[in-house]
């Protein structure tokens, strides 16, 4: 088995890294449950790769507070990531309504998605559980800010995170 550090500490952030003004939202309709083709599916039918954030509702947010929502959680295929990297380079995060990067009934898949978009050297950091109900595909944001508790030596925090819709 091999294990991976990850050297990634919240306060290794500037503040204006949490500062996105080319959000990108997508709502998609899992098929499986770690997703995969929807997702770059969707994503193919963008024209401009310029996004610095992806937020992606897959509607498992409808059902939060159940136990369903935390034991059949959908997680995102590792491949997402080179995708990502490759075809929208400015993305530095990628956010979704589901409990963890990691669905829970593919636990290994799980790993090397973490192990992906955590990558030392070109991360794509996970904002996990965003409670996105209220957002659907015709909310348009202009702007997101993430506001993480600043904690010295933690890889994983809470946050806060603020949308300006366009007028």
């Amino acid at each position: 088995m091999e294990f991976y550090t990850i050297k990634q500490m919240i306060e290794n952030f500037d503040a204006e890294f949490w500062v996105f003004e080319k959000p990108l939202f997508i709502e998609i309709e899992p098929r499986n449950i770690v997703i995969k083709e929807e997702l770059i599916s969707a994503l193919e039918l963008i024209a401009e790769k310029d996004y610095d954030i992806l937020i992606v509702k897959t509607g498992i947010c409808n059902i939060r507070g159940t136990k369903q929502f935390w034991n059949e959680n959908y997680g995102f295929h590792p491949n997402i990531y080179s995708y990502l990297v490759n075809n929208f380079p400015q993305i530095r995060i990628l956010g979704f309504d589901s409990i963890s990067v990691s669905s829970f009934q593919n636990r290994i898949l799980g790993r090397e998605a973490h192990k992906a978009f955590l990558n030392p050297k070109r991360p794509i950091l996970l904002l996990e559980d965003m409670n996105l109900i209220d957002v659907n595909e015709n909310t348009q944001f202009s702007e997101i800010i993430v506001s993480p508790l600043r904690i010295a030596n933690c890889d994983g925090i809470p946050c806060t995170v603020f949308g300006r819709e366009n007028d």
